[in-house]
């Protein structure tokens, strides 16, 4: 389980004393009080962490980019609902595996598994693991960095969407099994339920890397 650094702990312990030592938090509160230029500054934040999570969950860049922004639609449209005194980033991610999963579901969608792939030259962005540096490994090692990072993407794709949002929730965007559980609107004992079957998917797909 990915453990919080030590100044991540403070602060949230700082921000339940004080809800707007969290400056996510803090314009999140600007936003209720309808401070117009609060919503835009909460996106800028927010948005690049929601839109990596949404398109590792639905496997497709182009359609991440609108749930992304229909997250966001959400997020403002049903501002009053959100407290203090629950985790703004589960509140959110909430409504982004909601969506994704929608999404998911929708049996017109043609998936195309994209995830953690170049975006495009100019994007300095990172997500996912880190392909192997061209100049740092041999041709060999190169290649089969490449081929784990195949197998990796196709073995994500190929969970179960509920298993895929616990994992990518959990292992990726570090949140706690008790935030998870609100996210995906489940129990603690289910999350990990649902972490155990997804490890060992992933385990049975690689094992020849393993």
């Amino acid at each position: 389980m990915i453990r919080q650094p030590a100044d991540a702990v403070a602060r949230s312990r700082e921000a339940r004393r004080d809800p707007e030592a969290d400056p996510e938090v803090a314009l999140m509160l600007r936003v209720q009080r309808g401070d117009e230029a609060a919503f835009p500054e909460l996106f800028r934040r927010l948005a690049p962490k929601v839109h990596q999570y949404v398109r590792r969950l639905v496997g497709h860049d182009a359609r991440a980019e609108e749930v992304t922004q229909d997250v966001f639609v959400q997020v403002y449209r049903f501002r009053e609902r959100w407290r203090p005194e629950s985790r703004l980033a589960t509140w959110v991610f909430t409504i982004a595996t909601n969506l994704s999963l929608n999404e998911l579901r929708r049996p017109e969608r043609q998936l195309r598994v994209d995830l953690w792939d170049d975006r495009g030259q100019g994007d300095e962005r990172h997500e996912g693991p880190p392909l192997p540096d061209p100049h740092a490994v041999g041709p060999e090692d190169h290649a089969a960095g490449r081929e784990l990072l195949a197998a990796l993407e196709a073995a994500v794709t190929a969970l179960p969407p509920k298993q895929r949002a616990a994992l990518l929730l959990s292992r990726l965007d570090g949140l706690a099994h008790r935030d998870v559980a609100a996210a995906l609107g489940s129990t603690e004992g289910a999350v990990k339920a649902l972490l155990f079957r997804a490890t060992q998917s992933l385990k049975d797909r690689l094992k020849d890397f393993l």
